[in-house]
């Protein structure tokens, strides 16, 4: 017999221990991972179920809906959507498909209901009630993002001035730039702390202030803000001492928030108008004229 045919006779007689053993070492690997994974399962599932409903039904159901429908969307709908939720403070929270889907599920469950009524008592009037309602629940997840984006920013500009007047104040005492924000905001939860919270977890991963500053301004959408870190990239580039920097930043601020309280309060009469001509006025008129107008047809 050649000597080929011993050769490979021995490598196949000890390739199969071999090969036994690795897949006795692969499966107690398996069986200890399994093991291991054992122990948690009662504390992630107790995790899971400590959520809500909304967490664990709804968010994944309208994700898996929108993601089905987000082919049909127009371009750069998703984009869109995606800057709308950023400055709503809703990043990681709730995503472009969630509010896709959110726009089908709803209009066809009040429609659904609706028209349930509709069927019980038909009426013009109440198809024309059907209608509408369908066509403002489809818009209503869009408008609910975009009131919250237009509170969110009213609120960052006026919070806007008294927290650069800390931020002075803190680095005239010495601390630099990023330790003063973090001094600052260390006890707040308001939107302008999650902004900033956010742009120094940027300069922490390695974005430069200034790159991090401009991606806040941009996500915000908030002219004050924009102001704001425009100067600051001013000062830095022409060398102007930073407290200095803030300081007028601060004042300046909190003119243009006195100026736009008194703006508004200036449009507080014309605002009052039409509440007191449609609400007030016809019930005084009825209350001073109702008995003169009484007593005169009792005359005639």
């Amino acid at each position: 017999m050649p000597v080929i045919v011993w050769l490979a006779a021995a490598a196949v007689a000890a390739a199969i221990p071999v090969a036994w053993w690795a897949l006795s070492a692969e499966r107690g690997m398996s069986q200890q991972v399994t093991d291991n994974l054992a122990e948690y399962q009662p504390t992630m599932r107790q995790a899971v179920l400590a959520r809500s409903a909304t967490d664990r039904f709804v968010l994944p159901l309208m994700r898996s809906i929108g993601t089905r429908l987000i082919r049909f969307t127009p371009i750069g709908w998703v984009e869109s959507r995606a800057n709308l939720l950023a400055r709503a403070g809703w990043t990681g929270r709730v995503t472009p498909e969630q509010v896709l889907g959110a726009k089908l599920i709803l209009p066809l469950v009040i429609g659904g209901l609706l028209t349930l009524r509709l069927m019980s008592n038909p009426s013009f009037s109440s198809l024309i009630l059907t209608v509408a309602l369908v066509a403002a629940a489809s818009y209503a997840p869009d408008l609910l993002v975009r009131a919250r984006a237009d509170r969110r920013a009213d609120d960052m500009t006026l919070l806007l001035p008294d927290v650069l007047d800390q931020l002075t104040i803190s680095v005239e005492a010495g601390l630099g730039f990023e330790a003063s924000l973090e001094r600052i905001l260390a006890d707040e939860t308001h939107a302008l702390a999650e902004e900033f919270g956010r742009m120094l977890q940027d300069v922490r991963l390695g974005t430069s202030r200034r790159d991090a500053l401009d991606a806040m301004a941009e996500r915000s959408q908030v002219d004050d803000l924009r102001t704001v870190v425009l100067t600051l990239r001013q000062a830095e580039i022409l060398g102007a001492p930073l407290a200095e920097t803030l300081r007028g930043i601060a004042a300046d601020m909190r003119e243009k928030r006195r100026f736009r309280a008194e703006e508004q309060a200036n449009q507080l009469p014309v605002r009052l108008i039409f509440p007191l001509g449609l609400c007030i006025l016809p019930a005084l008129f009825i209350v001073i004229l109702g008995p003169a107008v009484i007593r005169f047809t009792q005359l005639l």
